[in-house]
């Protein structure tokens, strides 16, 4: 394979990882002041 081709798929993983982090720490671990100090993820499952 093209050198290129496989640090563009490396990059590509990483950054599919990267951004799944984020949405997670959004909604499941970072508390909002707007939803009562509560995450996303506990207003829609309704658990706080």
């Amino acid at each position: 394979m093209n050198i290129i081709l496989i640090k563009s798929l490396i990059l590509w993983s990483m950054q599919k990882e990267q951004q799944k982090n984020a949405i997670n720490l959004y909604n499941q671990i970072r508390l909002h002041l707007s939803l009562d100090y509560k995450t996303p993820n506990m207003v829609y499952l309704k658990t706080a």
